[in-house]
């Protein structure tokens, strides 16, 4: 036993180290300006295109129409939403909630309130909301009652041209309504009635109210049998005139021209 244990030994040691485990690489760090650096996303404004369509931009460092801490925090505004069958109205703490009410396509409207902290002060998304929607570029006081009315329009109208529906509302209104919220159910709507590419009722200038091109009715109102639709030129003389028949395949419509519709419903631009 004595002569072995001198041989042993090494090869105990030998046994060891082959089962030790072998050292782990140490994780790499990202290199300046990759995804993971906080400095890659700059901040930006979201616009409306020419067009009118919001642009894949972001507004304030967010993508329009996402929910941002401070701007759709639950219990900054409060929605009062309405039901166009017999249902109670229901009490909701932001746009996020209004469109994920299981009866949103039910609701008729919605009422919005400011429950923040007084005095009411605007975040920079709001605060171009708020730009957005005066002609003049800023609006009076601190603008909270445009901003409600902004709110107002993304959250729910049942009815465009209805009382305080998307027909009543001012074309700066509109603008900011579809550049806050572009994501939101009726953000498309609300886009191409900014854009003069949906319109009812009524007398309009093409080119500075309704777009030029080819329209067609796209929601007859109750009483469409009695539709009847008129296009003049600049000097007054009838270019064309219809009915309900003709108004269902296409109008067309000339800058500098003005188009009358009556009893007709809803028009919108033909793609």
């Amino acid at each position: 036993m004595r002569r072995l244990f001198p041989t042993a030994l090494p090869v105990l040691m030998l046994l060891v180290a082959c089962t030790a485990p072998s050292p782990q690489p140490t994780p790499a760090t990202p290199p300046q300006g990759s995804e993971a650096s906080p400095s890659s996303s700059p901040s930006a404004t979201a616009t409306l295109d020419p067009g009118g369509q919001a642009s894949s931009g972001t507004l304030n460092g967010v993508t329009g129409g996402d929910e941002t801490p401070g701007e759709d925090d639950p219990g900054r505004f409060a929605f009062l939403c309405s039901s166009l069958d017999a249902s109670p109205e229901v009490q909701l703490s932001s746009l996020a909630e209004v469109w994920a009410a299981s009866n949103y396509t039910r609701m008729a409207s919605c009422q919005v309130t400011y429950a923040g902290s007084e005095p009411f002060e605007p975040t920079p998304r709001e605060s171009e909301a708020i730009s957005s929607a005066s002609t003049q570029g800023e609006s009076s006081g601190n603008g909270l009652d445009t901003l409600l009315d902004v709110l107002r329009l993304c959250a729910r109208i049942s009815e465009e041209v209805g009382p305080g529906g998307f027909d009543g509302a001012s074309r700066g209104t509109l603008l900011a309504s579809a550049a806050y919220c572009p994501k939101g159910p009726q953000g498309k709507i609300i886009a191409a009635w900014a854009r003069g590419e949906r319109f009812g009722d009524g007398t309009h200038a093409v080119g500075d109210g309704v777009v030029a091109g080819a329209v067609q009715l796209v929601k007859p109102s109750g009483n469409a049998d009695e539709c009847a639709w008129t296009v003049t030129g600049p000097d007054g003389s009838v270019v064309a005139r219809g009915g309900l028949a003709e108004a269902g395949k296409q109008v067309v419509l000339e800058e500098g021209q003005n188009f009358t519709s009556d009893k007709c419903g809803i028009w919108g631009k033909m793609y």
